[in-house]
Order: C-alpha cells, then sequence, then structure tokens
C-alpha cells in the first residue's frame, strides 16, 4: 500500500507544469555612467534586447536601474516597449501610466506588463521617456550601467524633447552603446505554454487520491 501511495504522489508531481522563466539582469550594483536623462536635455534612454529563443517570450516585468539626480526636481515619464527596426522605435507594444519620479537617490523602477508576447528571437527596445510630459518634467537623472550579457544589445537614446512620435518616425541618436544600462527582464512562456493549466492537474490529482480512499476501504472490509 505505502508504495502504491508513493506512486499517486510522484504520478500528481509529474502532472503540475514545470514554466520554465528566463531573466535579464545585468545589475552588479549601483553605478552612474550615461547622464542626463529629463527636461530640458535628453527625454529618451533605452536598452535595446533581442527575445528568448527558448520559448520564453512572454515578459512578464521589466525595469531600470536608476542612480541618483542629475539635477533635482521631479522627473516625469513613462516606460515603454517597442519593436526595434535598427534605428529607431517601431510599434510600440507597452506603454505604462505616467510616473513622477522623485529623483532623490538610487533606486529600481519596475513595471508590469501583464504578460506581453514577443517574438522569439526579435528585436526590441525598453525606455524611459519625459517626451509626453516635457511641460511638466522638470528634472534629470543619472542612470546605472551594467555588465554586458547575452539578451541585451546596448545603450540608446534620443534628444527627441517633447515630439514623441520621432520615436517612431526619425533615427536615435545612438544606439548600441557600452557600457549597458543595468536593467531587469522576467520573461515566461505564458499563453504559448503547452503545458496543463493547473485546474487540469488538480482534476487529476483529486482523480487519483480518490481512487486509493476507495481501494483502502475495500481493503479494510476484507
Amino acid at each position: 500500500m505505502k508504495n502504491l501511495v508513493m506512486g499517486i504522489v510522484f504520478l500528481t508531481l509529474c502532472a503540475a507544469p514545470a514554466l520554465a522563466d528566463t531573466t535579464y539582469n545585468n545589475f552588479t550594483g549601483y553605478s552612474a555612467y550615461w547622464e542626463p536623462l529629463g527636461n530640458p536635455n535628453t527625454a529618451t534612454y533605452g536598452e535595446t534586447f533581442t527575445a528568448p529563443t527558448n520559448g520564453d517570450t512572454n515578459l512578464q516585468s521589466f525595469g531600470f536601474y536608476m542612480a541618483g539626480p542629475w539635477s533635482a526636481g521631479d522627473v516625469v515619464m513613462s516606460a515603454y516597449i517597442a519593436t526595434w527596426t535598427g534605428t529607431q522605435a517601431g510599434t510600440i507594444l507597452f506603454s505604462s501610466p505616467s510616473v513622477d519620479y522623485a529623483n532623490t537617490g538610487s533606486d529600481f523602477l519596475s513595471f508590469n506588463t501583464g504578460g506581453l508576447d514577443l517574438t522569439g528571437g526579435g528585436t526590441y527596445v525598453m525606455f524611459l521617456s519625459v517626451s509626453q510630459y516635457y511641460g511638466q518634467s522638470s528634472g534629470e537623472i543619472q542612470i546605472s550601467q551594467g555588465s554586458a550579457i547575452t539578451g541585451l544589445d546596448g545603450f540608446d537614446y534620443y534628444n527627441n524633447s517633447g515630439d514623441f512620435g520621432a520615436l517612431t518616425s526619425s533615427s536615435w541618436d545612438a544606439a548600441g552603446l557600452s557600457p549597458n544600462w543595468a536593467v531587469n527582464l522576467d520573461f515566461n512562456s505564458g499563453s504559448s505554454s503547452p503545458v496543463p493549466e493547473p485546474p487540469s492537474f488538480f482534476l487529476e490529482a483529486a482523480g487519483m487520491l480518490g481512487a486509493l480512499g476507495t481501494m483502502i476501504r475495500r481493503k479494510l472490509r476484507a
């Protein structure tokens, strides 16, 4: 009977989905390098990246490591994910609500996408921009440099002032620069995963445990 119980436990564990997760993180400690981001200086800073090719193409969240103020003042901006043409942003796939960043010290800004399906091996850009809020934003930020890792393709910037449309219609001032921005991206297989949904394997486990209970009752009556 003990062997039967152990076998059912093993089968239950095997039925549970194993979601493989991929993380890009090149943070090695806060270290100011690129500056300044904000009005009246450079309106847009970004980091290009290549989506994983292992099936983990659903971007769950992304974030940026900031390295303290260049000049005091609140920085009003949003975070974005867009396709990358090699010289400029293509289609904007995600934009966050506006963030009123206090700009008082080193910090990590993180954004949840709710699950954004990307194309494996495709090139994208994650960026912060004040250009939609150019008249409201007053401070300037230094950002933290990160190490060079597979999947991250370099730092990018664009002096587009308050012209948000230029991000997708004109070449940025620079792209693929080193050192990289220190960033974090979390991917999983998301909706494209073929593994069973959680309710399925819970029902399978319940069925097997029910069968075990029936066998135990029959044995006790014997």
